[in-house]
């Protein structure tokens, strides 16, 4: 099943030439999929009744033509194809029928007692009627991230309780945020890949490294004992 969603940018949601954010882009995919799930009953609303919520494990994103201010957005979202512990999720962004970006997801099932990973049954999956021959990138699998042997900036940031969501750990669209700070100009990339290995809490003391190579940067947001809690990476 294809979940579509209709929307149009918000002034906040664009940058100085009137194109939508990458972070826009990534907020649109993602309360997408949270419509989906609410639409097959395992959304926030059934958590409770549920025990189970989905954590996001990775983030892709190509844009190929950006959107602008004045653009009306047909979103289209579908589970892809899942694992016992994992299942992809793909998007696809249109305006007037042409498609302006693709992008894919990664995501963990959790029991909200144990905070621990649950077992993704076939029931559950069947629940979103997958796609399974539909895939954006055209891989199964996410290709891993590289995590660098040594990085050229380093900077830290101060998690404010404005970043913090519902499940008290930093929001996972708030990691770009991160990854733009540190760098000395404005720019959005037509790529954006994010990693997300381990949940920052507030008052947690955390770190932005980077890298810039060839028109691309690479990022590790790391805690104060050097544990990797994300890496990203954005390229031209």
């Amino acid at each position: 099943m294809i979940y579509k969603q209709y929307t149009e940018a918000e002034l906040s949601d664009i940058n100085i030439d009137k194109r939508l954010k990458n972070k826009a882009i990534l907020r649109y995919f993602e309360n997408a999929a949270s419509k989906h799930s609410d639409f097959v009953k395992n959304g926030v609303n059934n958590i409770i009744d549920t025990g189970i919520s989905w954590v996001l494990l990775e983030w892709k994103m190509q844009v190929l033509e950006r959107p602008k201010y004045g653009d009306v957005f047909e979103i289209h979202t579908w589970v892809r194809n899942s694992s016992k512990l994992y299942s992809y999720r793909d998007f696809e962004l249109y305006v007037n029928g042409q498609k302006r970006v693709n992008g894919s997801s990664k995501w963990l099932l959790v029991d909200i007692n144990t905070l621990r990973p649950k077992k993704i049954t076939e029931e559950l999956v069947c629940g979103y009627a997958p796609e399974q021959d539909k895939n954006v990138f055209g891989m199964p699998e996410f290709e891993k991230f590289t995590e660098l042997s040594a990085y050229a900036q380093k900077m830290p940031y101060p998690i404010r309780k404005s970043d913090i969501d519902i499940n008290g750990h930093v929001h996972n669209l708030n990691y770009l945020d991160m990854a733009y700070e540190i760098l000395p100009y404005e720019k959005e990339f037509d790529y954006v890949g994010i990693c997300y290995k381990k949940g920052i809490k507030y008052g947690d003391e955390v770190n932005i490294l980077c890298t810039e190579t060839d028109g691309n940067a690479y990022f590790r947001i790391c805690g104060a004992d050097n544990s990797t809690n994300a890496l990203i990476e954005l390229k031209a």
